[in-house]
């Protein structure tokens, strides 16, 4: 993102399926709107209740669409962060409106009333073969060292 970017992450649940669809060149974005629903306590009835909700339009480009698109459904638990856009528009009653988005640089599905299973991608959208520990093709792996050391390098 550009320096400069107002930068902000919601929380929130997807309120419907996201859409893939593709520019005339081909490349592919994704739109979808996450709802961040927000509680307060109410201290004269002594237990939470519902505050405002805060709907979003976000739109994710290129591998992260495809990935989103692949592994996203609506009602999901979604953390996303982005940089917020301001555009203008004229509403079907013909009066000049204004509205807010997220240019989407990263979503992560919630962990904190859920499970996830990773599948890493080869950076297109499209699931790489899983490498095996030690080998060329796992990033994390760490040559032996040549003296024979098993100690670990940290």
């Amino acid at each position: 993102m550009p320096i400069g970017e107002t930068t902000i992450t919601l929380i929130g649940n997807l309120t419907a399926d996201p859409e893939l669809r593709h520019t005339a060149d081909g490349t592919p974005w994704l739109s979808f709107n996450v709802a961040s629903n927000s509680k307060n306590w109410d201290k004269n009835r002594a237990e939470w209740g519902e505050g405002k909700t805060l709907f979003l339009r976000c739109t994710a480009w290129r591998w992260l669409a495809q990935n989103a698109e692949s592994s996203l459904s609506k009602g999901t638990r979604v953390i996303v962060t982005g940089a917020l856009r301001q555009y203008d528009y004229t509403s079907a009653d013909g009066i000049q409106r204004t509205g807010f988005g997220l240019d989407v640089e990263d979503i992560a599905v919630s962990l904190r009333y859920a499970t996830a299973t990773v599948h890493h991608t080869n950076g297109t959208g499209s699931q790489r073969p899983k490498a095996q520990p030690g080998t060329k093709s796992d990033s994390w792996a760490i040559p032996a060292p040549a003296g024979g050391d098993d100690q670990p390098p940290f």
